[in-house]
């Protein structure tokens, strides 16, 4: 886990305070809901039994009724003009009900008037040709105890008339006490109609009889040519007609209360009163917009209560579950209301009787969803937690950022710290501050300073023991020779040829080291001059075939007379140095493969040999000095330096060496690229 992670986990510990307040709001929210429900449900029971006490309509109360098979009549605001416009009607859309496929109509109240608005969908309208003259042409059937006709010769007000079935025939008996008109429109026609309350009784059905036209008339046109379909608004009998009884609305008014509305339903759950207003001024008052804090925590807040519009479905009908639920025993329930920050708590008390439940009493008062959320003070407490935890986690973040940069930059510079030639640079970022990282900086270049230091020494050792080795290997050498001009015997002879043997392989080893340190020495003195390197290789190979007779030599190159700046005489060194490694590990007999090829900037020599691959542990210091791959077989008067000359050469040169195993791992490639005169 990296430290930004844990610094943000830590900082994400401080959402403990506005968790906190959250839960502190919940449980303030829930005591102050459930003291509303209290007062809310005491008040409607006390509304149910006052109304128990009371002679109440029987049938309205008592009779079960289906949203199927009951016609629900809303309350109108005001009587409708008769001109077959729904502009003064202000009836929602959910209220309508169906007249078979392409009908449908609305009934309303008002005062001891029922009203009804019928939209017939007909591109083939029909009108009776005289009042006495057949096809009698599309009409509409009004059933409420006697069969009622309205049917028109044209547009305008219709008088209803008396009719029988089958045929539903104009009669000529006109109705007086109900009023029509019949308007056409660009989908068919609407008849808007008025009839008495007294005059419909307890059901009412509506249908429609739909006279056509045939599609290619016949000439001449008879009777027999048109088609005759009826579509009625019921199954087996007319729909019950259910609306608000005038008795209880006088009754129940007296328990309205300002910013309360109360519903009286009967135990189907049919509004049977509907009074009062839980906001009686909202239209009034302009709401100042909530503010973002207020919108979030109303989001977070939030308890997924249903809303309030779905709580009547149709319109009339108490639909929404939890209130049914409650009615046989009593209860409350939440609602919320729209997309705002209000929500509306709904208590539910029956209305019992000896025959068992006859209705319930409906009381609903709004509160507010975010005190209920209920003061700005506690929304400015939550804001100022929960912003105080969102900087203290971006403030942890940015400083876990901070210090992950510090660390990855002394990282960075540790990591590039050893160069490709083994140079040491002990210069680390950082190391002037005065924190536990800064200590680290300075304990790595402290480190990286005595690293250098001994690899200095190190590197300037093998000067130094030549120096201080010559002197002492001198007096031995001497004194060897005088020995041996002193008479012995001849079992000392052996004795005497090793230590011969063994001087021999010391002078060697200490002008091996004589020869590396005077050339670091010389190399920055070469006068450096343009030659052509294939020259070069092409000679060194020629003297190499001669030197190692038992090794068989591969050379390609290319005929192109590319040149480079520097030394050919160092260049030519390099090579016997890469082409005395590959002898010391290529078998006799062994092809020793040398090639030179060019690219537009570059010229790489490469010197290829068979044997053992290259150990991985050691390709990276392979080029160091005094590394030797060698087993203990092969070391003498080897002290690896020399591939360490062939990197001080390439350096000289500003070329690359580089070594690799074979593709197929049958030994190992040297190449070195040299960067061409253009």
């Amino acid at each position: 886990m990296t430290l930004r992670i844990q610094l943000l986990c830590v900082g994400l510990l401080t959402l403990i305070l506005p968790w906190s307040g959250y839960r502190y709001v919940q449980e303030l929210e829930s005591a102050l809901r459930g003291g509303l429900e209290q007062t809310l449900l005491a008040s409607a029971q006390t509304v149910a039994a006052a109304l128990d006490e009371r002679s109440l309509t029987e049938s309205r109360l008592a009779a079960p009724r289906s949203v199927d098979n009951t016609l629900y009549a809303l309350p109108l605001a005001t009587s409708p003009v008769l001109d077959g416009f729904a502009s003064d009607w202000n009836l929602p859309a959910a209220a309508q009900r169906p007249i078979g496929d392409n009908g449908r109509f609305w009934v309303g109240v008002q005062g001891r008037a029922l009203y009804l608005y019928i939209e017939i969908d007909d591109q083939s309208l029909v009108y009776q040709p005289a009042p006495t003259e057949r096809p009698y042409g599309d009409r509409v059937l009004l059933l409420s105890g006697d069969w009622l006709l309205l049917q028109t010769t044209a547009q305008g007000p219709v008088r209803a008339q008396l009719t029988s079935a089958p045929a539903f025939a104009p009669s000529g008996r006109l109705d007086s006490r109900v009023s029509a008109f019949w308007r056409e429109t660009a989908r068919g026609y609407v008849v808007e109609a008025r009839l008495p309350l007294d005059a419909v009784g307890d059901a009412l059905g509506t249908a429609v009889i739909d006279v056509d036209r045939p599609s290619a008339a016949s000439t001449p046109l008879t009777l027999g040519d048109y088609t005759v379909r009826m579509d009625r608004s019921w199954r087996n009998e007319p729909l019950a007609l259910l609306y608000r009884p005038q008795a209880l609305a006088d009754e129940a008014a007296q328990f309205e209360r300002a910013g309360r509305r109360l519903r009286i339903v009967d135990r189907d759950g049919w509004v049977l009163f509907d009074g009062g207003a839980i906001d009686p001024f909202e239209q009034m008052l302009e709401r100042p917009e909530a503010g973002i804090s207020a919108l979030v925590l109303g989001a977070i807040l939030r308890r997924g209560d249903p809303a309030y519009a779905d709580i009547e479905n149709p319109p009339g009908f108490l639909d929404a579950p939890a209130l049914r639920a409650a009615m046989p025993s009593g209860g409350v329930a939440w609602y919320t209301r729209g997309t705002t920050t209000s929500a509306i708590v709904a208590a539910v008390a029956p209305i019992s009787r000896a025959d068992g439940l006859a209705g319930a009493v409906v009381l609903e008062q709004s509160s507010d969803a975010i005190l209920t959320l209920t003061n700005d003070a506690l929304v400015d407490l939550l804001s100022f937690t929960l912003l105080a935890s969102v900087l203290v986690a971006l403030g942890l973040l940015s400083y876990a950022t901070y210090l992950s940069m510090r660390i990855r930059r002394l990282a960075r510079a540790a990591d590039t710290a050893l160069g490709p030639k083994g140079e040491i640079d002990p210069t680390l970022p950082g190391r002037g501050a005065s924190d536990e990282i800064g200590d680290l900086a300075r304990s790595f270049a402290a480190l990286l300073q005595r690293l250098k230091e001994h690899t200095l020494y190190l590197t300037t050792l093998k000067g130094k023991l030549a120096h201080e080795l010559r002197t002492p290997l001198a007096v031995v050498t001497t004194s060897l020779d005088n020995l041996e001009r002193e008479p012995h015997g001849e079992n000392l002879v052996p004795y005497f040829e090793r230590l011969r043997d063994g001087s021999t392989r010391l002078d060697g080893i200490l002008a091996a080291m004589s020869e590396a340190t005077a050339l670091e020495h010389a190399i920055g003195d070469t006068p450096r001059e343009r030659f052509v390197l294939a020259d070069v290789v092409r000679g060194s190979v020629a003297g190499f075939r001669d030197v190692y007779a038992d090794r068989r030599f591969d050379l390609t190159t290319s005929d192109a007379r590319a040149e480079i700046v520097g030394s050919a005489e160092l260049v030519a060194q390099m090579l016997d140095k890469l082409v005395d490694n590959a002898v010391s590990f290529s078998p006799p007999g062994a092809t020793v493969a040398v090639g030179l090829r060019e690219t537009d900037d570059t010229l790489v020599v490469t010197v290829a040999n068979p044997g053992p691959r290259l150990p991985e542990a050691m390709r990276s210091s392979i080029f160091d000095s005094l590394v030797s791959l060698r087993g203990e077989g092969q070391s003498r008067g080897h002290l690896g330096l020399g591939l360490y000359v062939v990197a001080l050469i390439a350096e000289f040169h500003g070329a690359r060496v580089s070594a690799d195993d074979l593709p197929d791992a049958s030994g190992v490639i040297f190449s070195v690229e040299f960067r061409r005169v253009q």
